[in-house]
């Protein structure tokens, strides 16, 4: 592949403050010029440099020489029945990754891909049914979050909700966070000093990497910590989520006690429900002898169908699950599934996209 021009100038939306100020005094510019510049990527979400309308016009032709603003853009838009946004954004290399806005009673809600695709391979999910690519750069993650924020101040969720700024951040969407440790803690400070998420509203979701944990855990800063559990039996865990073969369930649920602990942070437990798997009495009382000590909260996730051979058991199921685990002390929400009228798990739109050389396929339903 030639390279493209990200390959060799910065991309603005993937700059940290320091680096904005660097990139401004390599310009030979004023440092005040780095606080408009941020203000205007971040605060703004402007896509042109034209739009900048406090810089000069011979810093804006500096800035359109010798940088990129953003190479991404939105592909395709769809949005469910409860507001439930889903985006398909191309990347300059011509790979693509989704990303999520989740319209909520109190909030609006963004879900981050970190890879695209992911090595995991968890048969249940969407994304692993693709494959794994490549991990995302500090500008793809954070520019995720840009292109929806901008969406929004443009109204594209005024139908659903009255809120115009997106407050809440997961990494829930594609790929394993912590096998892209390095970008995403960048992409992180991005979000949290410079847009101005606050970091208790930003999750970290993983499927178990353990020495990302323990690294995670030694940082200076708190983040809060979802697991991708799905199951307590070493058995199962195993044909559910393949990593367990290499980080064991026991050894990942001492790793997150020690995580709570340390940190004071509540991990939370996510657990997709799965028919004739995970959902059974006798799961549940495995569940909750096994998350004994642990400072957690669980969400039971009803499973989204994909082309799969699982399937959701009955809501009583569910409810029943729910009760055991509360009787037993453990806060529990069956989590609702939104956008589940129009392919609402993490990486259906991307299949229904792409094929596996990233050629265009017919368009679905905008």
């Amino acid at each position: 592949m030639k390279p493209t021009q990200t390959d060799t100038l910065p991309v603005l939306t993937g700059l940290r403050r320091a680096e904005l100020e660097a990139l401004v005094a390599q310009l030979d510019e004023k440092p005040f010029r780095a606080k408009q510049l941020e203000k205007w990527l971040f605060e703004k979400t402007v896509r042109s440099f034209e739009d900048m309308t406090d810089l000069s016009k011979a810093f804006r032709q500096k800035l359109t020489e010798q940088t990129v603003l953003s190479p991404h853009t939105i592909r395709q838009k769809i949005s469910s029945r409860d507001g439930t946004t889903k985006f398909l954004i191309n990347l300059a290399d011509g790979q693509t990754v989704e990303c999520v806005t989740i319209v909520q009673d109190h909030h609006l809600t963004a879900c981050l891909s970190s890879q695209v695709g992911c090595t995991v391979g968890c048969p249940f999910c969407a994304t692993g049914l693709s494959g794994f690519r490549r991990n995302l750069s500090v500008a793809e993650i954070v520019d995720q979050f840009l292109l929806m924020q901008h969406a929004v101040q443009q109204g594209a969720l005024k139908e659903f909700s009255d809120h115009d700024r997106i407050s809440n951040i997961v990494f829930m969407g594609m790929g394993e966070p912590l096998l892209n440790y390095d970008r995403l803690l960048a992409a992180i400070e991005i979000l949290n000093r410079q847009i101005g998420i606050g970091l208790r509203r930003i999750t970290i979701s993983t499927s178990g990497i353990i020495p990302g944990i323990e690294k995670l855990m030694q940082e200076e800063r708190d983040y809060n910590l979802a697991i991708s559990l799905h199951s307590a039996n070493p058995e199962t865990r195993d044909t559910l989520v393949p990593i367990n073969r290499k980080y064991t369930v026991a050894t990942l649920l001492d790793v997150a006690k020690r995580y709570a602990d340390h940190t004071g942070r509540r991990i939370t437990f996510e657990y997709t429900m799965l028919a004739g798997h995970n959902a059974s009495r006798e799961n549940a009382f495995e569940l909750a002898e096994a998350l004994r000590g642990i400072h957690c909260h669980l969400n039971l996730i009803a499973y989204n169908p994909v082309d799969s051979p699982f399937q959701a058991p009955p809501r009583a199921e569910i409810e029943a699950f729910q009760r055991i685990m509360v009787k037993a002390g453990f806060p529990t929400t069956i989590r609702h599934n939104h956008g589940q009228d129009d392919m609402a798990a993490c990486g259906q739109l991307r299949i229904q996209s792409v094929d596996n050389n990233e050629q265009p396929l017919p368009m679905v339903k905008a």
